[in-house]
């Protein structure tokens, strides 16, 4: 927390942690238990892909999705759709 002029501002931190070695899953539940005491503890798992042959596979799979409808839309187009 920091004060300004008698304002508090707030920061939040995004910590990662690959979860594949020991010390790093201890660590994991570390924070876990703590979570539990602190309400300002928020922790989510991160379901990206994760191992290049997962990025390979999503990759082709959109790059197939592509081939069968490569016309698609313009980028201007589409920002006027979601605004």
């Amino acid at each position: 927390m920091i004060i300004f002029d008698k304002k508090i501002i707030t920061m939040t931190y995004t910590i990662k942690i690959d979860d594949k070695s020991l010390k790093a899953r201890s660590i994991i539940n570390m924070l876990k238990a703590l979570q539990e005491d602190y309400d300002f503890i928020e922790i989510e798992k991160d379901h990206a892909i994760k191992s290049d042959l997962e990025i390979d596979k999503e990759l082709d799979k959109r790059y197939k999705a592509f081939q069968k409808n490569s016309e698609g839309k313009e980028w201007v187009d589409l920002k006027k759709e979601f605004n």
